[in-house]
């Protein structure tokens, strides 16, 4: 983990509460509309990340399909592509590990779909490759960051920043993003 440490409960939830008076509400409002959208369009939902961010994707997509599901309507199409371990490992090992997400995309996505990277320094290599491919190749790009946004921030549609360098806490924080996106688009089924 890089970032600042923290060295008491205490001072973690004042990080954590201080870090998501600086989320823009209006962000995270448009990852909802995104993800309405390409509900709308029929569209895939593409999440990667690495470590904790892999486990926030992963996570956001149980959410953005099960947890939003709306009985008789029909479902959200999303994939962590940080699940399929065979693909990418065999992708890092054979190619390189700056294409393990680029590669998926390339065999996955389709123009009018949507891309969320998620990277707490906004500078993962990795997630880089592949959200220039998803912006040349005509995806709506997502991006969930800390820090300052790094080279992410900037390119992103929608660009959800959480302002702290504690990366516990940034992760904490897009979690948060991801179960309230999940839950605006169900309430966005759900009324339509």
């Amino acid at each position: 983990m890089a970032g600042t440490m923290i060295s008491s409960g205490a001072a973690y939830f004042s990080e954590m509460q201080r870090a998501a008076g600086t989320i823009d509400q209006g962000a995270v409002q448009a990852l909802a509309d995104a993800l309405y959208a390409c509900w709308q369009r029929d569209g895939c939902v593409h999440v990667f990340g690495n470590g904790g961010s892999h486990a926030n994707a992963s996570h956001m997509v149980a959410d953005f399909v099960k947890t939003a599901m709306v009985a008789g309507k029909r479902r959200l199409r999303a994939l962590c592509m940080s699940d399929n371990l065979p693909m990418l490992t065999a992708v890092g090992n054979d190619i390189s590990y700056a294409d393990s997400f680029v590669f998926q995309l390339e065999s996955y996505a389709r123009r009018g779909d949507l891309a969320i990277a998620i990277s707490c320094s906004g500078n993962s290599p990795n997630i880089i490759k592949a959200s220039e491919w998803a912006l040349k190749n005509g995806l709506t790009l997502v991006g969930l960051t800390g820090v300052q946004g790094g080279k992410l921030g900037p390119m992103a549609h929608v660009h959800v920043n959480v302002a702290s360098d504690n990366f516990g806490v940034i992760e904490d924080l897009h979690m948060s993003v991801g179960h309230i996106a999940a839950q605006v688009f169900h309430g966005r089924l759900a009324a339509g």
